[in-house]
Protein backbone atom coordinates (compact mmCIF):
# COMPACT_ATOMS: atom_id res chain seq x y z
CA UNK A 1 0.00 0.00 0.00
CA UNK A 2 1.55 3.22 -1.27
CA UNK A 3 0.70 6.66 1.37
CA UNK A 4 0.37 8.56 -1.90
CA UNK A 5 -0.10 7.98 -5.89
CA UNK A 6 0.82 10.46 -8.00
CA UNK A 7 -1.17 10.35 -11.50
CA UNK A 8 1.18 12.32 -14.00
CA UNK A 9 4.84 13.32 -14.48
CA UNK A 10 4.99 16.62 -14.91
CA UNK A 11 6.53 19.60 -13.08
CA UNK A 12 3.66 19.70 -10.54
CA UNK A 13 3.26 15.80 -10.26
CA UNK A 14 7.40 15.70 -10.28
CA UNK A 15 7.56 17.82 -7.33
CA UNK A 16 4.72 16.52 -5.61
CA UNK A 17 6.50 12.52 -5.23
CA UNK A 18 9.30 14.36 -4.27
CA UNK A 19 8.28 16.10 -1.38
CA UNK A 20 5.91 12.95 -0.46
CA UNK A 21 8.87 10.77 -0.64
CA UNK A 22 11.68 13.13 1.14
CA UNK A 23 9.17 13.65 4.30
CA UNK A 24 9.20 10.67 4.63
CA UNK A 25 6.25 8.80 2.71
CA UNK A 26 5.68 6.24 0.61
CA UNK A 27 5.02 7.64 -2.99
CA UNK A 28 4.83 6.22 -6.21
CA UNK A 29 4.50 8.40 -9.59
CA UNK A 30 2.51 7.10 -12.72
CA UNK A 31 3.57 8.59 -16.11
CA UNK A 32 2.06 7.81 -19.25
CA UNK A 33 5.18 8.59 -21.69
CA UNK A 34 8.33 7.47 -21.76
CA UNK A 35 10.06 10.19 -19.85
CA UNK A 36 9.46 12.21 -16.54
CA UNK A 37 8.90 16.35 -17.86
CA UNK A 38 5.19 17.09 -19.02
CA UNK A 39 5.13 19.63 -21.62
CA UNK A 40 8.61 20.72 -21.17
CA UNK A 41 9.19 17.50 -23.27
CA UNK A 42 8.10 19.54 -26.01
CA UNK A 43 10.02 22.76 -25.50
CA UNK A 44 12.96 22.79 -27.44
CA UNK A 45 13.75 26.52 -26.19
CA UNK A 46 15.44 28.03 -23.17
CA UNK A 47 13.23 28.37 -20.40
CA UNK A 48 14.26 31.67 -18.73
CA UNK A 49 11.45 31.95 -16.46
CA UNK A 50 12.21 29.44 -13.91
CA UNK A 51 14.16 30.93 -10.96
CA UNK A 52 17.91 29.85 -10.74
CA UNK A 53 17.81 27.59 -13.90
CA UNK A 54 19.64 29.20 -16.74
CA UNK A 55 20.74 28.15 -20.36
CA UNK A 56 18.66 24.89 -19.76
CA UNK A 57 15.49 24.08 -22.53
CA UNK A 58 12.51 22.95 -21.71
CA UNK A 59 13.58 19.15 -22.54
CA UNK A 60 16.54 19.62 -20.34
CA UNK A 61 14.54 20.73 -17.47
CA UNK A 62 12.70 17.72 -17.95
CA UNK A 63 15.41 15.39 -17.98
CA UNK A 64 16.64 17.19 -14.63
CA UNK A 65 13.55 16.34 -12.81
CA UNK A 66 13.86 12.68 -13.98
CA UNK A 67 17.53 12.56 -12.58
CA UNK A 68 16.42 14.28 -9.25
CA UNK A 69 13.60 11.58 -8.56
CA UNK A 70 16.26 8.98 -9.72
CA UNK A 71 18.75 10.45 -7.51
CA UNK A 72 16.66 10.43 -4.55
CA UNK A 73 15.01 7.22 -5.08
CA UNK A 74 11.91 8.51 -5.82
CA UNK A 75 9.20 5.14 -7.11
CA UNK A 76 8.20 5.89 -10.50
CA UNK A 77 6.58 4.36 -13.70
CA UNK A 78 7.12 5.73 -16.82
CA UNK A 79 4.75 4.09 -20.05
CA UNK A 80 2.02 3.45 -17.48
CA UNK A 81 -1.34 4.71 -18.92
CA UNK A 82 -3.68 4.78 -16.11
CA UNK A 83 -6.87 3.30 -17.16
CA UNK A 84 -9.50 4.15 -14.44
CA UNK A 85 -9.10 5.97 -10.32
CA UNK A 86 -11.59 4.30 -8.32
CA UNK A 87 -12.72 5.00 -4.31
CA UNK A 88 -12.46 1.75 -2.30
CA UNK A 89 -13.46 1.40 1.87
CA UNK A 90 -10.05 2.91 2.81
CA UNK A 91 -8.16 3.37 -0.11
CA UNK A 92 -7.99 4.03 -4.00
CA UNK A 93 -7.48 1.88 -6.36
CA UNK A 94 -5.37 2.85 -9.57
CA UNK A 95 -6.09 0.64 -12.72
CA UNK A 96 -3.27 0.88 -15.15
CA UNK A 97 -2.45 -1.44 -18.25
CA UNK A 98 -0.86 -4.76 -17.22
CA UNK A 99 -0.88 -3.25 -13.24
CA UNK A 100 -3.04 -2.34 -10.25
CA UNK A 101 -1.88 0.33 -7.47
CA UNK A 102 -3.40 0.99 -4.87
CA UNK A 103 -2.96 4.75 -1.95
CA UNK A 104 -4.31 5.74 0.64
CA UNK A 105 -4.10 9.29 -1.49
CA UNK A 106 -4.19 9.87 -4.56
CA UNK A 107 -3.07 13.29 -6.65
CA UNK A 108 -4.02 13.73 -9.82
CA UNK A 109 -1.48 15.72 -11.70
CA UNK A 110 -1.99 15.33 -15.57
CA UNK A 111 -1.48 18.75 -16.79
CA UNK A 112 -3.12 20.05 -19.97
CA UNK A 113 -2.48 19.70 -23.38
CA UNK A 114 -3.07 22.03 -26.63
CA UNK A 115 -6.27 22.68 -27.48
CA UNK A 116 -6.53 21.57 -31.75
CA UNK A 117 -9.87 23.33 -32.02
CA UNK A 118 -10.55 20.88 -34.86
CA UNK A 119 -7.59 21.05 -36.52
CA UNK A 120 -4.99 17.72 -37.59
CA UNK A 121 -1.16 17.63 -36.70
CA UNK A 122 0.66 17.09 -40.45
CA UNK A 123 3.40 18.63 -42.05
CA UNK A 124 1.58 21.56 -42.77
CA UNK A 125 0.18 21.82 -39.77
CA UNK A 126 1.73 22.51 -35.97
CA UNK A 127 -0.48 22.39 -32.85
CA UNK A 128 0.69 24.26 -29.50
CA UNK A 129 4.19 25.70 -28.91
CA UNK A 130 7.40 24.05 -28.90
CA UNK A 131 8.63 20.71 -31.48
CA UNK A 132 5.25 20.81 -33.33
CA UNK A 133 6.05 23.61 -34.80
CA UNK A 134 9.97 23.47 -34.70
CA UNK A 135 9.70 20.43 -36.77
CA UNK A 136 7.64 22.14 -39.80
CA UNK A 137 9.96 23.69 -42.57
CA UNK A 138 8.91 27.56 -43.05
CA UNK A 139 11.77 28.64 -44.99
CA UNK A 140 10.46 31.54 -47.83
CA UNK A 141 6.81 29.42 -46.65
CA UNK A 142 3.45 31.93 -45.79
CA UNK A 143 2.62 31.05 -42.33
CA UNK A 144 -0.59 31.68 -40.28
CA UNK A 145 -0.67 31.31 -36.41
CA UNK A 146 -3.90 31.33 -35.20
CA UNK A 147 -4.70 32.59 -31.96
CA UNK A 148 -4.13 36.14 -29.72
CA UNK A 149 -1.91 34.72 -26.71
CA UNK A 150 1.48 34.64 -25.23
CA UNK A 151 2.17 31.77 -27.53
CA UNK A 152 0.59 32.97 -30.95
CA UNK A 153 2.93 35.81 -30.56
CA UNK A 154 5.99 33.75 -29.43
CA UNK A 155 5.89 31.36 -31.94
CA UNK A 156 5.04 34.10 -34.46
CA UNK A 157 8.43 35.34 -34.19
CA UNK A 158 10.04 32.26 -33.98
CA UNK A 159 9.09 31.70 -37.53
CA UNK A 160 10.00 35.43 -38.77
CA UNK A 161 13.49 34.42 -37.32
CA UNK A 162 13.43 31.15 -39.55
CA UNK A 163 12.77 32.43 -42.46
CA UNK A 164 9.08 32.84 -43.16
CA UNK A 165 8.44 34.97 -46.09
CA UNK A 166 5.11 35.95 -44.23
CA UNK A 167 3.46 35.38 -41.22
CA UNK A 168 0.35 36.92 -39.95
CA UNK A 169 -1.25 36.26 -37.13
CA UNK A 170 -5.12 35.94 -36.88
CA UNK A 171 -6.62 37.02 -33.41
CA UNK A 172 -10.79 37.13 -33.22
CA UNK A 173 -10.77 39.54 -30.60
CA UNK A 174 -8.16 42.00 -29.14
CA UNK A 175 -4.57 40.48 -28.38
CA UNK A 176 -4.30 38.40 -24.84
CA UNK A 177 -0.67 38.16 -25.33
CA UNK A 178 1.92 40.84 -23.48
CA UNK A 179 2.70 43.75 -24.85
CA UNK A 180 6.73 42.71 -25.02
CA UNK A 181 5.60 39.75 -27.16
CA UNK A 182 3.14 42.04 -28.78
CA UNK A 183 6.54 43.95 -29.95
CA UNK A 184 8.15 41.21 -31.37
CA UNK A 185 5.45 40.62 -34.31
CA UNK A 186 4.64 43.96 -36.86
CA UNK A 187 1.55 45.58 -36.17
CA UNK A 188 0.58 44.59 -39.96
CA UNK A 189 0.87 41.51 -39.47
CA UNK A 190 -1.61 41.50 -36.87
CA UNK A 191 -5.39 40.30 -38.17
CA UNK A 192 -7.78 41.22 -35.63
CA UNK A 193 -11.57 39.91 -36.43
CA UNK A 194 -13.60 36.56 -37.24
CA UNK A 195 -12.08 34.26 -38.96
CA UNK A 196 -12.21 30.80 -41.05
CA UNK A 197 -9.39 28.74 -41.46
CA UNK A 198 -9.74 25.57 -43.23
CA UNK A 199 -7.27 22.80 -42.93
CA UNK A 200 -8.12 21.33 -46.29
CA UNK A 201 -7.56 24.09 -48.54
CA UNK A 202 -5.05 25.99 -46.15
CA UNK A 203 -6.78 29.24 -46.28
CA UNK A 204 -7.76 31.87 -43.98
CA UNK A 205 -10.20 34.10 -44.45
CA UNK A 206 -10.03 32.74 -48.49
CA UNK A 207 -6.23 34.04 -48.42
CA UNK A 208 -4.08 31.08 -48.81
CA UNK A 209 -1.11 29.64 -46.26
CA UNK A 210 1.81 26.86 -46.71
CA UNK A 211 1.91 26.79 -42.69
CA UNK A 212 -0.56 26.95 -40.21
CA UNK A 213 0.23 27.18 -36.49
CA UNK A 214 -2.63 26.72 -34.35
CA UNK A 215 -1.96 28.32 -30.68
CA UNK A 216 -5.45 28.53 -29.20
CA UNK A 217 -4.16 28.15 -25.75
CA UNK A 218 -4.61 24.69 -23.89
CA UNK A 219 -7.37 22.51 -22.09
CA UNK A 220 -7.08 20.16 -19.04
CA UNK A 221 -6.20 16.30 -19.38
CA UNK A 222 -8.98 15.06 -17.06
CA UNK A 223 -9.05 11.21 -15.74
CA UNK A 224 -11.81 9.67 -17.40
CA UNK A 225 -14.13 8.11 -15.28
CA UNK A 226 -14.40 10.87 -12.25
CA UNK A 227 -17.05 13.30 -12.48
CA UNK A 228 -14.89 16.05 -10.52
CA UNK A 229 -16.22 19.24 -9.97
CA UNK A 230 -14.88 21.65 -12.57
CA UNK A 231 -14.10 25.23 -13.01
CA UNK A 232 -13.99 26.48 -16.80
CA UNK A 233 -13.02 23.45 -17.60
CA UNK A 234 -10.38 22.10 -15.26
CA UNK A 235 -11.06 20.28 -12.23
CA UNK A 236 -11.48 22.55 -8.79
CA UNK A 237 -9.72 22.47 -6.18
CA UNK A 238 -9.63 24.22 -2.53
CA UNK A 239 -6.58 26.01 -0.85
CA UNK A 240 -5.45 22.07 0.10
CA UNK A 241 -5.27 21.42 -3.87
CA UNK A 242 -8.43 18.58 -2.20
CA UNK A 243 -10.99 17.97 -4.30
CA UNK A 244 -14.54 18.39 -3.06
CA UNK A 245 -16.63 15.69 -2.45
CA UNK A 246 -13.61 12.75 -3.21
CA UNK A 247 -11.93 12.25 0.42
CA UNK A 248 -8.91 12.08 0.09
CA UNK A 249 -8.42 12.88 -3.59
CA UNK A 250 -6.17 15.81 -4.81
CA UNK A 251 -5.12 17.70 -7.82
CA UNK A 252 -2.06 19.46 -8.72
CA UNK A 253 -0.69 21.89 -11.26
CA UNK A 254 -2.23 22.83 -14.62
CA UNK A 255 -4.96 20.53 -14.87
CA UNK A 256 -6.50 22.25 -11.70
CA UNK A 257 -6.08 25.90 -13.32
CA UNK A 258 -5.57 26.99 -9.94
CA UNK A 259 -3.42 29.68 -10.91
CA UNK A 260 -1.20 31.34 -13.48
CA UNK A 261 -0.25 28.33 -15.47
CA UNK A 262 4.05 27.90 -16.03
CA UNK A 263 6.38 25.69 -14.32
CA UNK A 264 7.43 27.36 -11.71
CA UNK A 265 3.66 27.73 -10.02
CA UNK A 266 3.52 23.66 -11.27
CA UNK A 267 6.46 22.94 -9.03
CA UNK A 268 4.98 25.16 -6.12
CA UNK A 269 1.25 23.75 -6.50
CA UNK A 270 2.34 20.08 -5.95
CA UNK A 271 4.75 20.98 -3.03
CA UNK A 272 1.83 22.66 -1.09
CA UNK A 273 -0.21 19.26 -1.89
CA UNK A 274 2.17 17.47 -0.77
CA UNK A 275 2.31 19.36 2.37
CA UNK A 276 -1.53 19.30 2.37
CA UNK A 277 -1.72 15.45 2.46
CA UNK A 278 1.34 15.34 4.98
CA UNK A 279 -0.78 17.16 7.66
CA UNK A 280 -4.17 15.32 6.64
CA UNK A 281 -2.05 11.28 7.01
CA UNK A 282 0.08 12.54 10.05
CA UNK A 283 -1.62 14.99 11.86
CA UNK A 284 1.76 17.78 11.29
Amino acid sequence: MNDVVVVGGGPAGAACALWIHQLGMEALLLEASPVIGGLQRRSPYENVWVPGVQGKTGQEIAATMQAHLDAVGVRYMTRTRVQSIQRGENSWRVECEGSRHQGRRIVIATGSSPRAGGFRESDRVGIGPGLSMERLDVVDKRVAILGGGDNAFDQAAFAMRRGARIVDVYCRRDPRAQRVLQRKVPLRSVRVGPFEADQCSMTVNGVHYDIFGVQFGFEPNRPDGLNLPSRDGFVDVDQQGAVAGFPGLFAAGEVTNYWHPCVSTSYAHGVQVAKSIQRDLQGT
